[in-house]
């Protein structure tokens, strides 16, 4: 779509990435009227397998970031599916150890949103593909499969699972949204309650809505949060302290993955399948631990055998090595989001000094001396934390009629990649709003 119907709403859902897709799709269902609005106008390509946030994609938002010393670009999905339409769809639940620190009722509530997930979406497991199994055999019995969310070699977006359009919701694409909008023209003042109205949009649009929910991801949302006064002074800490899963990225002699870079016939899932989607760039993952450190801390630790060198799955990317990813999945450090939507990422010493000891040690295991390059996992998440910013229900705490349900509200990152977690997420606080009947 490059547009939709207009107007007010019942409820106005700000991004159609996967926590939107999964809110619009649950409140319509429940009889509200529901505008789900998306900044982005190109369509995402369905081929699975394909990250489209190369230089030339125009379905990304860039963000410039900094790790430390090191400045980075964040690309973030922007059309229908957000980032769910470009990342890798990798689907792994978190562990009931991870959201034990959520709160009580947590791992019971996250276990029925993800049940709600897995109907919607239905990850499928894939073949071990020869630089997965090559890794593996280096460390038996710590491999783990990833689900995937993809079909026949397309992928499978949170827009095509819960299909918002289908229940009736109007998706109204191109619709960039500046700011909320608020009872008597400003969220700041004194005394009475400070409540939404609705939305304005880039071109100075407004739309009127009973309750707006802001599903434009941890930068999006952090943006327009700060830029409609919702902030620190006010008592909420919106953008600090997010978390992040730093990766080393470890180059890999090309002898050792000629057959799985050219794509040829050596183990399943090598090169393209049947119907023309990439091989999942992450079928396995090994888990580590290190040794435990000062304040009991264990650093956790995932290995990441990317099936294809990054040039074969992101589109306009210069000929780069084949790479095995080390990240750490509890970091230490904590990062902040800004009002421009700029990035500063921690580079925390305890983390630094885990990552390094984990790629020795894995370089080691594997025979190999590869360069070692710093990234992320673009796993950002926790700018506008439940218990901090929001209450138990995504309510941002203080204001009425404005919610989040992103990865924004996320008490602490799973020791998994967040996407799976961000839907059940998003499929809790839905039902919670219908329970409500917010609208």
């Amino acid at each position: 779509m490059t547009g939709g119907p207009g107007g007010d709403a019942d409820v106005v859902v700000v991004g159609a990435g996967a926590a939107g897709c999964v809110v619009a799709r649950r409140l319509a269902d429940a009889g509200a009227d529901v505008l789900l609005l998306e900044a982005g106008t190109a369509a995402a390509t369905p081929l699975a397998g394909l990250l489209d946030i190369g230089p030339g994609s125009r379905v990304v938002a860039r963000h410039p970031a900094t790790l430390g010393d090191t400045a980075l670009e964040l690309p973030r999905g922007r059309a229908v599916g957000g980032s769910g339409a470009v990342n890798g769809g990798y689907c792994a639940p978190a562990r009931p150890a991870d959201l034990e620190a959520w709160g009580q009722g947590w791992p019971r509530r996250y276990a029925v949103g993800l049940a709600r997930a897995a109907e919607r979406l239905r990850p499928r497991l894939a073949p071990m593909g020869p630089v997965a199994a090559w890794v593996a055999a280096a460390f038996p019995g710590r491999v783990a499969a990833v689900p995937q969310a993809r079909s026949d070699g397309r992928r499978v977006t949170a827009f095509d699972a819960w299909d918002p359009a289908g229940a009736g919701v109007r998706v109204r694409t191109g619709a960039a949204v500046r700011e909320l909008s608020w009872a008597g023209g400003a969220v700041g003042g004194t005394g009475g309650a400070r409540r939404c109205v609705g939305v304005v949009l880039d071109d100075d649009e407004a739309i009127a809505a009973r309750q707006v929910v802001l599903c434009a991801g941890t930068i999006g949302t952090t943006v327009l949060l700060l830029g409609s006064g919702i902030d620190r002074a006010g008592g909420h800490p919106v953008g600090h302290r997010v978390q992040e899963h730093p990766e080393l990225l470890l180059d890999v002699p090309a002898g050792l993955t000629a057959v799985a870079d050219a794509g040829l016939g050596a183990g399943a899932g090598a090169g393209p399948d049947a119907a023309g989607g990439l091989p999942p760039l992450l079928s396995h993952v090994v888990r580590l631990d290190l040794p435990v450190r000062e304040r009991g801390w264990v650093p956790e630790i995932e290995v990441r055998p990317y099936a294809v060198p990054m040039h074969r799955a992101i589109p306009g990317l210069g000929e780069v090595p084949h790479r095995i990813g080390v990240a750490l999945m509890n970091p230490l450090g904590r990062g902040r989001v800004h009002a421009d939507g700029s990035v500063d990422l921690p580079d925390d010493p305890g983390d630094a000094t885990a990552l390094a000891e984990a790629t020795a040690f894995v370089a080691e295991r594997l025979g190999i001396d590869g360069t070692v390059t710093r990234s992320t996992s673009h796993h950002l998440s926790g700018a506008a934390r439940v218990g901090e910013v929001l209450d138990d229900s995504g309510r941002v705490l203080g204001v009425e009629g404005v919610r989040v349900a992103d990865a924004s509200v996320l008490p602490s990152l799973p020791l998994c990649g967040p996407y799976y977690t961000v839907l059940a997420v998003a499929e809790d606080l839905a039902a919670r709003m219908v329970a409500e009947r917010a609208w």
